[in-house]
């Protein structure tokens, strides 16, 4: 894996130079809608290594504090791509909105060692004893927004034969529901992973199911790269620009954890997050230092197959598509901007993977 990974990064290394700077293409703007409640240590990483400019993308980052608010910049056209739950724009696509993936941005799973690399948890007040889902009847979760984990949590307390009617669910953005807990205002949540530890420190709290166990897959997303089909065709240079600066980050992060132990991420994780030592720690513990690992399973980028089908079926399940049909992978996702990247870096996409 190591001796791989260094002869790519070598070779990316040579190609830098080829071009004078004169004759190399000018940079290209790009407004990204980014979720800050929810942050993805590929971007972190990419971001610290300013592998946007390098690559000739001049990034303009538009923060949003929810999914939500973040889709409807996208449908309305206030941002150009964004980091989304395939769930919501799902729901939008079936509504009509002409939205593509081009690539993955997050990933979930547990590695071949059994180690979690989760996004979020559903936790419960220790002291609400809460053991099962069955328990969760006449209590208060948070949720970030009424669709995706929420929508998987419903499927997974449906087979539990829990009636959702019988819960109480708030909706509010991942950095209250910590606050929302420690004053009583709900008695679970489905929470980021990181400030899943901000509240244990806070208070007593059980895990009472991870990301992967709500979604029921091998490997998850937590967000895949959305943007408008149109202005995907209108922006294909800057869309491959794009795409090659997340894969020279991949390519970066895996050599950073094989042979610094992911210094060089902490380092990126605790200057732009503002975190301390044992919040980094936790961050790249749960989502920072996975890279690589899920080549066991997936290409790099990659959106699994199984992801859009599962969150399609969940979809139909809730109702919530009132009786339109949910989009397939091929209506979903658009793998030309990533191939080409692919392409153009000299790496091989194994089709028989994902």
């Amino acid at each position: 894996m190591i001796a791989r990974i260094a002869g790519v990064l070598l070779a990316l290394a040579a190609g830098l130079g080829v071009l004078p700077v004169a004759a190399q293409p000018g940079p290209l703007p790009l407004r990204l809608g980014y979720n800050v409640s929810a942050p993805i240590g590929t971007f972190i990483a990419a971001v610290g290594t300013d592998a946007f400019a390098k690559e000739g993308v001049k990034l303009e980052v538009q923060r949003f504090q929810d999914t939500a608010g973040l889709r409807d910049a996208l449908i309305a056209r206030h941002v150009d791509m964004g980091g989304v739950g395939i769930t919501t724009m799902q729901q939008a696509i079936a509504a009509g909105a002409a939205m593509k993936a081009i690539s993955a941005f997050e990933y979930m799973f547990t590695d071949k060692s059994g180690h979690p690399w989760e996004a979020v948890f559903l936790i419960t007040r220790k002291d609400r004893n809460i053991k099962s889902l069955q328990d969760l009847r006449g209590r208060r979760v948070a949720v970030d927004s009424y669709v995706s984990w929420y929508l998987m949590l419903r499927d997974r307390l449906r087979e539990a034969n829990v009636d959702v009617k019988d819960i109480t669910f708030l909706t509010m953005p991942y950095p209250q529901m910590g606050g929302a807990i420690v004053l009583d205002q709900v008695d679970a949540a489905i929470i980021t992973s990181t400030e899943y530890v901000r509240t244990a420190q806070r208070l007593g709290v059980d895990i009472l199911m991870t990301g992967s166990q709500l979604s029921n897959l091998k490997v998850d997303l937590t967000q895949a790269m959305f943007a408008r089909a149109e202005w995907l065709q209108q922006n294909e240079e800057v869309t491959v620009r794009f795409l090659r600066a997340l894969l020279k980050t991949r390519l970066y992060m895996q050599n950073d954890v094989e042979k610094n132990d992911g210094a060089n991420i902490k380092r990126f994780i605790r200057d732009q997050l503002k975190f301390d030592d044992f919040l980094t720690d936790t961050f790249y513990r749960f989502r920072g230092g996975y890279a690589g690992r899920e080549l066991d399973f997936i290409n790099m980028l990659e959106i699994p197959r199984a992801v859009i089908d599962t969150n399609a079926r969940t979809l139909v399940g809730s109702g919530l598509l009132q009786g339109r049909t949910p989009p397939s992978f091929d209506q979903t996702v658009d793998y030309r901007y990533l191939l080409r990247a692919y392409r153009e870096l000299g790496l091989t996409w194994d089709d028989k993977r994902g």
